[in-house]
């Protein structure tokens, strides 16, 4: 039977989610000059779909058939893991020339990790409903 590489080597479901925080420090750390054309609007929905793309990728660590337990419970575990990035890379950010800390970034960030994980739930009941190698 065909196994996915997920399920063989069940290391390789965190890679996803250590890229994505990898490429939101690299965005972190540019100066508020390297990001001066940004406006403000489009700077909250980067970070919805940055923490949203994030969010997906801690879903990942659970395999698709454990999602039809609790499956909202693992999307605030999900949103609070990413949340909690989020913390870290506003406190980042304060060290970087330009940038500082803003309470409405992590209000933007739990809402992407809220999103990204209801989007994964949905996703994998959709999946699951038509994919007969999962019951």
């Amino acid at each position: 039977m065909f196994e996915s590489l997920f399920d063989k080597y069940p290391f390789f479901r965190k890679v996803p989610a250590i890229l994505c925080m990898a490429i939101i420090f690299k965005i972190s750390s540019m100066t508020s000059y390297e990001l001066e054309d940004f406006p403000y609007v489009w700077d909250k929905l980067a970070h919805t779909c940055e923490y949203a793309t994030l969010a997906g990728c801690f879903c990942m660590w659970w395999a698709r058939g454990e999602w039809s337990i609790k499956p909202w419970l693992k999307v605030l575990i999900v949103m609070a893991i990413a949340l909690a990035y989020g913390c870290t890379d506003e406190y980042h950010q304060s060290f970087v020339e330009g940038r500082d800390c803003s309470g409405y970034d992590l209000i933007a960030d739990a809402l992407g990790g809220f999103i990204g994980g209801a989007v994964y739930v949905l996703v994998v009941k959709i999946l699951n409903k038509y994919d007969p190698l999962v019951k």
